[in-house]
């Protein structure tokens, strides 16, 4: 582990609260006991700080799946293919503040962002990251060590792209947008750019530390072309089944999914009361139109 991108990291990570965040921390808490180690805060809204009609985005880390639910099915699951996600609301002053937040175990967490196949945990994991909660002391650096983790898988995958030597920005655009293929997204070809020129001098120190580890670069690029044509692949069909999983976790989950497709692409999504009722059967249709469209990829 590069020594220099692990002290970057860690320094970096800092500690957000306000009484909206700690209002999140209590739900979450009274969710799920006391397995809860550290929740992790992420996305738009930890970087521009506004909550309002928005929907904030968390990482709840627990000890154990068995120590989280009652209900077997959300431990299978969640074992099977984490996270879990779900719908939090609160209320502060007659306003309504909504989230949704993915439990992971800690031990998943730092399987899927170290040996990971696939770029969900470790793309996401990569990029700035702050905590509003943690059970214990050593949870900062727990927390670094596994942003450091998941930024060095990134290079991993991603450096063997280029024949030369990128600058930062060409590094982080293309991975990026690499990841983003590997999902189902409704982002913009425009969005890694602009995710990269919004934390510029995060992405060009961790690039900088990463520089100082071996030069993974020495994979064959047609073998790494390759890797990258099967994690789409597979990282599409993941999407698929996560977005099926969080329908039966997340309150509004279909609802939520149409409105994200509509704010990213302009396409409106009609949601039936037949969808919401039984998405594993109504959603393919409209899933197949919009990947066919382009307007997810």
């Amino acid at each position: 582990m590069s020594k220099q991108l692990n002290q970057f990291i860690y320094h970096d990570l800092q500690y957000q609260q306000d009484e909206v965040l700690q209002a999140f921390v209590d739900e979450i808490n009274n969710k799920l006991n006391s397995c809860v180690i550290g929740v992790v805060f992420y996305g738009s809204c930890m970087r521009s700080r506004q909550y309002q009609d928005a929907m904030l985005d968390f990482y709840v880390v627990v000890d154990k799946y068995s120590n989280a639910y009652s209900n077997y099915w959300y431990r299978i699951a969640n074992r099977l293919l984490p996270p879990n996600v779900f719908f939090i609301q609160v209320h502060i002053r007659e306003q309504v503040y909504r989230a949704k937040y993915a439990v992971v175990s800690q031990q998943n967490l730092l399987a899927a962002v170290d040996n990971g196949f696939h770029s969900y945990f470790w793309a996401r994991f990569t990029q700035p990251i702050a905590y509003i909660y943690a059970n214990n002391s050593d949870f900062k650096k727990q927390l670094a060590d596994i942003q450091c983790i998941a930024a060095q898988s990134f290079y991993c995958a991603v450096m063997p792209r280029f024949e030369g030597a990128p600058t930062s920005g060409e590094f982080w655009v293309e991975g990026l947008q690499l990841t983003y293929a590997a999902e189902l997204r409704a982002e913009t070809k425009a969005r890694a750019a602009h995710i990269y020129d919004s934390d510029r001098e995060f992405y060009d120190e961790v690039f900088s530390g990463l520089l100082a580890i071996q030069d993974y670069r020495q994979q064959n690029m047609l073998v790494n072309n390759f890797k990258w044509k099967i994690r789409i692949i597979y990282g599409k069909f993941l999407s698929v089944l996560r977005l099926m999983k969080a329908t039966t976790t997340f309150i509004g989950g279909v609802d939520y999914i149409a409105w994200k497709i509509e704010r990213h692409t302009g396409e409106p999504v009609q949601v039936s009361n037949k969808m919401r009722k039984y998405p594993w059967i109504y959603c393919w249709p409209v899933i197949f139109r919009l990947l066919k469209q382009g307007k997810i990829r």
